[in-house]
This record gives structure tokens, C-alpha cells and sequence, in this order.
């Protein structure tokens, strides 16, 4: 009974990973920029921040004045929600790409929009607040 378990979930398994998105060289080309543009705003926020700062800017106005400032740790929080908002689209993505691979290459290239968007504006805000 356990190795029909066992070969009824390799056998699942297979099947989902071949009818992926990540099959395909364009769309896993893209979620590779996705990712490493991810990172760019984690490596920079981790690199340019010293951990314990205080009175570091975190939301500025339309008008580039400082609104609200927190901890190093707040900081942080912008980079994780990119990574959730890019998590949550991939598996919109890979949804999709069953139903219409036009709505992948829609999800995967927002993805790649926003974090460009989010490391132009940790770019901003620190070195306004610098």
C-alpha cells in the first residue's frame, strides 16, 4: 500500500513539472531576471543599511518629503513584499499557463516591473535620507 502511495505521488509529481511553465526557455528566462532582481533589493537593503540605525526614511510624499521614518529592521519590509507579490505571481503564472500562456508572460513581466519600481524606490529613499 505504501509504495502505491509513494508511486501514485512520484508519478503526480512528474506529471505537474512537465506541464509547467519553467518547460519553456523564455518563461524561465524571465522568472531567472525576476529573481535575481529580487535579490537586488535584498542584497542592497542588507548592504547600504547598518543593522541597528534608527530615523531611517520609509515613506516619502509626491513632493520627496520625508514622511515617515522607522528602524533598520522596518526597512526591510518593502523587499518583503516584493518577494510576496512575486511568489503570489508565479503561482498565478503557473495557473494560468494551462489556460493561456499570454497571462504568463503578463504576471512574470509584472513581476520584473515591480522590482525594478521597488529598487528604484529604496534607491530613493536612502539616498534621500543619507
Amino acid at each position: 500500500m505504501r509504495q502505491k502511495i509513494k508511486k501514485h505521488v512520484t508519478k503526480t509529481a512528474k506529471n505537474v513539472h512537465e506541464a509547467s511553465f519553467l518547460q519553456e526557455k523564455p518563461f524561465k528566462s524571465l522568472l531567472i531576471g525576476v529573481s535575481i532582481a529580487v535579490l537586488i533589493c535584498f542584497v542592497f537593503v542588507l548592504t547600504h543599511l547598518k543593522p541597528g540605525q534608527t530615523a531611517l526614511p520609509l515613506k516619502y510624499n509626491y513632493l520627496f518629503g520625508i514622511v515617515r521614518t522607522g528602524t533598520w529592521s522596518a526597512s526591510l519590509l518593502l523587499p518583503f513584499l516584493l518577494l510576496v507579490v512575486t511568489i503570489v505571481n508565479v503561482l498565478a503564472a503557473e495557473y494560468f499557463y494551462r489556460k493561456d500562456k499570454f497571462l504568463t508572460y503578463i504576471f512574470l513581466s509584472i513581476n520584473f516591473f515591480f522590482a525594478l519600481v521597488t529598487f528604484l524606490e529604496i534607491v530613493a529613499l536612502n539616498a534621500r535620507g543619507s
